[in-house]
């Protein structure tokens, strides 16, 4: 999609994806080696009671997951940022966890054939409960035909 095909409150559901053990753990190894995301008698004792994903593993999982629909890749250039993000609710091995995107800003540019679209990103469990809010902020080109 270029930036014109884009409006305010525009909604984006995107397909779920199930975390596994192995997913956590592996991700913890690189990336997070925190104890309580390794070792689940290390786990038992946090106030979740058993291992958890890291925050940044559940962001990572969700946002490929929308990169995965290709909904932006005609336009697409880059991500420029993100704001307000938030880890709501601890993720767990057999979540399964979907994400709805929202058009919150586009402001195009008036000089370049581009310009910058907000998404509101919530993700949830199986139970509809929000385990991570955020804002992404995206370049997106001007259709080059119009």
């Amino acid at each position: 999609m270029y930036l014109e095909d884009y409006f305010v409150g525009q909604t984006f559901n995107i397909d779920s994806v199930k975390i596994t053990e192995e997913h956590i753990l592996e991700h913890a190894k690189k990336y997070d080696p925190r104890p309580f995301h390794l070792d689940k008698s290390v786990a038992e004792k946090t106030r979740f009671k058993k291992l958890f994903a890291s925050g940044l593993m559940t962001l990572n999982v969700c946002w490929g997951e929308w990169v995965k629909t290709k909904i932006d890749e005609k336009g697409v250039i880059a991500g420029i940022g993100m704001d307000n993000i938030r880890w709501l609710a601890p993720v767990f091995a057999d979540d399964e966890l979907h994400s709805i995107l929202t058009v919150s800003e586009i402001t195009p540019s008036v000089k370049n054939p581009h310009g910058v679209v907000k998404f509101d990103m919530v993700s949830m469990n199986q139970n509809d409960e929000i385990v991570l809010t955020l804002t992404a902020i995206v370049l997106i080109a001007k259709n080059p035909s119009i």
